[in-house]
Order: C-alpha cells, then structure tokens, then sequence
C-alpha cells in the first residue's frame, strides 16, 4: 500500500451488508456504550433475533467479566465467518466513504479512512503522528485482543479526531454529497438518529482530501488523535505488533492487521459535542467518602474545604481555581480546591476514587456519560456523584500535545445514542486466508433499497451464543 501524502491516511476497502440484509437489525451502537445498562442490550437482542447483525460479531462490554466470554468468542469468530461465506457483506470499490449523521435535527459529518497503525503510538514521548486522547484499560483491551486476534473482520467504531477550525477537508465534499453513490440510508435502532453513506472514487477529489489532510497544524508532531475508541485503536496496534515480528519487510507493507478502519470527524463540527464523564461511586457511604476524598487532598497540599449546599452542582459558583461538585440523594456541594497539585482537575480527582475504592472493595467507581443516566444514579441509596467539567474545542489538541495524554475517560463525543453504529466492516484475514471477493461492479446491488423492496435474510440456523446469553440472562 503507497504512503500517499505520508500522512497514514487511506481510502478503504470497505464492506457493507448485502442489500438482502435488513439494515435496521445490522447497524448497533458500539459495544463500549451502556455498560451498565443491561436492558438496553436485552432490548437490541429482541430487536435483532436471528438476523444477520453486528450484534452477533461484536461484544458488548457488559459482558466482558461474564463467565461465558470465551464461548462468546468463539461464536462472533464463527459468525465473521458465516457471514462472509453466505455473502451477507459485500466488497465495495476502493474509496472513502462520506458518512452523515442526524439526530436531534443536527447533521454530523465524517469520513470512512483506513489509518495506518505504523503512525500510532500510545508512548506519548515518542511524538506519533497519530496519539492516544486518553489512558486505556488493561482489562478492555484484553478482550479485544482476544477477538481480533485470527478474526476475519473488523468493525469499526473508532472515531479519529482533526483540528480544523476553517472546515476545508469535510465539508467541501459534503456540500456536493448527492453526486456520490449512496451506498447505505438507514434509521438507527434505539433512538440513533440516521446514518446515511456515500463512497468517493473519484481520484482528483480524493487527492483533494488527502491534499487537505496534509496542511492540518501539528503540534509536536501529532495531526491527528484518538476521539472514540481508544481501546479499539491500542488493541489493533498491540495486534499488529505481534504480527509483524514475523513478517519480512516486504509482507509487512500491505498486510491487513497494518491498518484500521476508523471515521475521520472534525473537532469542530458543531454537531460534535465535547461532552464530561461524569464519576460515580455506589456500594459505600457517601459523607465518608466525600470526608476521604477532602483528607486526601489536604494530605499533598491542594487546600481543599468541603461546602454542603442544597443548590444543584450547575448552580453553585466560588472563587477557588477548582470546584469538584458533588451530589447524592441526601445531600449535594463542592469540594473548593486553593492550591490545585494536579493540570486538571479530574487529575486531582481520579486517583483518590481509586485510592478509595481499593480501600473499601465493596465500594464500585462508575464512568457515567448521560446527565441523565447521572441524575438518576445519584438519587440512588449510598450512592455518590462527581459532576466533571467539560474540555473546550479551541485548546483541546493543545492541551493534549502538553499533557500527552488526558486521564482514562476524560470526555465524550457526545452522548450515548450519538455514538458510532457498526455498519461498515473490513477484511483483515490475509489472502491467503481467504479468497477475496471482487468489488461490487453494480453498487445498486451492494447499496440500499427501499423498504418495501427489501427482503430480510433468513434467520441463522442458530441465533448464536450471545443471543442464547441474554435469553439466558433473562
């Protein structure tokens, strides 16, 4: 594969679902969403039944402790397999795909790339063009690993942030959208909003894109980073690392488990919110715990004083360069920082909640993304709420190059149903492997259809491991 403009950046060879393949049932939200929302999961299982879906070559995180993992493993293999045996994916022509997103009578716009992993490093001192947003969790990536490792597929839900405050890479295409061959138009399940897809082939515009791509500011070396799925994009690195220790340089090139499909979103979308991940920590006394966290504080120096209000957190002002608002259903305040030890202040946060719930097992820190979902934690018994500040667009890629790289769960690209669907797939079995399908000549064949035209695929024999999991779960 050619390193055009060196940037890493490339137009995929995607595949879609077959036009016989109901979209609705094949598109779910990313397996990181809901994690403690069983029955947002329940609900899409019943929704999905028997058809061919992501739901099935994917794992959602709620599951990720559950005994039956592996099982579970083994089935999504499979099921990439089935798939792409019965035809249910089809290959599309090289090119990028322009991806529209609305929900909420807004319009967020993205690219379909293929990002070369030889231009990512987690190490933020080693100056990757490509870097991490935020830390990663041993035991996410784990898993994935375990899944990627000798899949056939990749889904991608991956979302690679640019800085560009002028519009000059998406938006021009957009623009003249309806010149493009859309390829997918579907409602998302569970309150998702709509996805629509058109693929580019046509050579100058993408020499455009990549051309505009190239003249992105860097800052020490970083043009581009990790949004969404940080742990989707370490895993695809730790894989490729692995891979290529036995590979020549020549094999390494073009070999598939290089790469990673992710959509390319500009920070500055308005429809891209830049939203908190709020803390949450249950199963303990909340006056305890709000006394460990002041103690703490006070025991390295920050000047932290406890203030009890009745007030909602939003509401509460002062003149301290922190504020750590908190709130429970018995009580609510803020914990005034003087003399900040730490960047931000989710940095002076983090550590004493895992300070405390290390000290307290039966105590659970929770990463909440909802203020609604927030709210409604927080009026449960013994159960502790921390309201974090939002990044800001403007010094969010400089305040990254400064740091390095921001805590574990930091911010949000917008709320849970906002999140990436899985729809797009891509080959990552060697040829060898596997005989490639030729490209869709007719794209109307690969593309969608109307709903009265479209014939659903006939369930699988069996509806698969994870569908047995929830019935089971019931």
């Amino acid at each position: 594969m050619e390193l055009e403009q060196n940037i890493g950046i490339f137009p995929p060879e995607a595949l879609i679902p077959d036009r016989r393949v109901n979209m609705r049932k094949w598109a779910v939200i990313a397996c990181d969403q809901y994690t403690t929302n069983e029955t947002y999961w329940r609900d899409v299982e019943k929704i999905v039944g028997g058809s061919p879906s992501t739901l099935h070559i994917t794992l959602p995180e709620i599951y990720l402790s559950s005994p039956d993992r592996d099982a579970m493993i083994d089935d999504i293999k499979a099921t990439m397999s089935r798939y792409l045996d019965d035809g249910i994916v089809t290959l599309l022509p090289k090119g990028f795909i322009l991806v529209e997103r609305t929900f909420n009578r807004r319009v967020r716009k993205g690219l379909m790339v293929t990002v070369d992993l030889e231009k990512f490093d987690e190490d933020p001192f080693k100056k990757s063009e490509i870097r991490a947003s935020e830390e990663v969790l041993d035991e996410r990536v784990d898993a994935r690993i375990e899944i990627r490792s000798e899949a056939e597929l990749e889904v991608p839900h991956v979302i690679l942030l640019m800085d560009d405050p002028h519009f000059r890479v998406i938006e021009p295409i957009w623009r003249k959208r309806e010149s493009f061959t859309k390829i997918y138009d579907v409602d998302l399940m569970m309150h998702g909003g709509r996805a629509t897809g058109y693929l580019i082939t046509d050579k100058k515009i993408e020499n455009d894109i990549l051309t505009q791509l190239s003249k992105l500011k860097m800052r020490d070396g970083m043009r581009f980073c990790v949004g969404d799925g940080n742990h989707s994009f370490a895993t695809a690195k730790a894989v490729w690392e692995e891979t290529k220790k036995g590979l020549t340089p020549e094999e390494m090139e073009n070999h598939p488990l290089r790469y990673i499909m992710c959509e390319l979103i500009n920070l500055h979308d308005p429809a891209m919110d830049l939203l908190p991940i709020h803390r949450v920590i249950s199963g303990a006394s909340s006056s305890m715990c709000i006394q460990y966290i002041v103690d703490h504080l006070n025991s390295v120096g920050a000047d932290a004083r406890l203030v009890f209000s009745r007030r909602k957190p939003s509401q509460q002002v002062c003149d301290a360069p922190e504020v750590i608002f908190f709130t429970s259903k018995s009580s609510s305040g803020r914990i005034e920082v003087y003399s900040p030890t730490a960047k931000m202040l989710i940095n002076q946060l983090q550590p004493v909640l895992e300070d405390f719930v290390r000290e307290y097992p039966l105590a659970n820190l929770e990463y909440i993304h909802s203020n609604k979902e927030f709210e409604d934690l927080t009026q449960e018994y013994d159960t502790l709420g921390f309201q974090m500040p939002a990044l800001n667009k403007s010094d969010f890629f400089d305040s990254l190059s400064e740091m390095g790289v921001f805590p574990k769960k930091c911010f949000s690209l917008g709320e849970a149903n906002e999140k990436r669907y899985y729809i797009e797939a891509r080959l990552i079995s060697e040829p060898a492997e596997r005989e490639e399908d030729e490209p869709a000549e007719n794209l109307a064949e690969a593309g969608p259809v109307k709903k009265e035209e479209q014939e659903e695929t006939p369930p699988q024999k069996e509806k698969g491991f994870l569908s047995s999991l929830f019935r089971k779960n019931r």
